[in-house]
């Protein structure tokens, strides 16, 4: 039996870099033509969301939202009739399901604020390493900041987050304020104080998580090791997104 869902794509900032490459991939997962695929990738990354109807199996859901999550996209899937696999309506479900009225948050999204919160940040960043393995892109943040950029992308060893990324080791920084060193998904300056950049690992390397102040010259031990307790959180969770059922279905589904 299929379930005939509502799809709902956010487009939460680009990880992928073939992006042909991740279209004709995403034909795949969805069943569309190219051209369709073509349309709906550009809507996405433009409008910044997408709307649409899918027949789709519960296995067939649990990849593609395993899938957009790896390209920074939030998939929500929400039930509207299921129907036999010849097309025709249940008689067990003639009435559609109801629509929530909200969706339930991402528990890695979850522990992203919870850690922002106690460590009373000015931006909290997760940035994961991309499909190519080559580049961080942004999995998720909160930033009161109006200058930062989603869009930006680091290297293995460019910047500070690179650098995090390439040597694998905890960066704290405090009394920021004298150091001339540009954080540069600032489009502007900010008036920062310290920081801390932490390598998100579970047994490999997942991510650099980024957390900054305006607040506070001095990140006090007690307070470092509480946030590199719940950057191995992260790490877990992360490193579920990267097995997870796609990983292990996406060979067949690209032949």
């Amino acid at each position: 039996m299929e379930v005939y869902v509502s799809c709902y794509i956010k487009f939460n900032g680009w990880v992928g870099e073939d992006i042909p490459g991740t279209t004709a991939r995403f034909a795949k997962v969805f069943r569309m033509g190219s051209s369709k695929a073509n349309r709906a990738m550009r809507r996405i990354i433009e409008g910044g969301n997408w709307q649409f109807q899918w027949p789709v199996s519960d296995e067939q859901a649990e990849i593609a939202r395993s899938y957009c999550r790896w390209l920074g996209f939030d998939l929500k899937l929400i039930p509207i009739h299921s129907v036999q696999q010849n097309n025709k309506i249940s008689t067990a479900f003639k009435s559609p399901i109801k629509r929530p009225t909200q969706f339930e948050p991402e528990v890695l999204n979850q522990l992203i604020e919870l850690t922002g919160n106690i460590s009373n940040a000015f931006t909290i960043a997760l940035y994961k390493i991309n499909l190519s393995g080559k580049t961080l892109g942004l999995r998720h943040h909160i930033s009161l900041s109006t200058h930062f950029d989603p869009k930006v992308k680091f290297g293995f060893g460019k910047d500070l987050i690179g650098t995090v990324a390439e040597n694998k080791q905890l960066l704290v920084e405090e009394n920021y304020e004298n150091n001339p060193i540009k954080i540069n998904f600032y489009k502007s300056k900010e008036n920062l104080k310290s920081f801390f950049i932490s390598p998100v690992i579970h047994e490999h390397l997942e991510g650099v998580l980024f957390i900054d102040s305006k607040e506070s010259y001095s990140l006090p031990i007690k307070q470092q090791k509480i946030l590199s307790g719940l950057a191995k959180q992260i790490a877990w969770h992360l490193s579920q997104e990267r097995i997870s059922p796609f990983k292990k279905n996406f060979r067949q589904l690209a032949k």
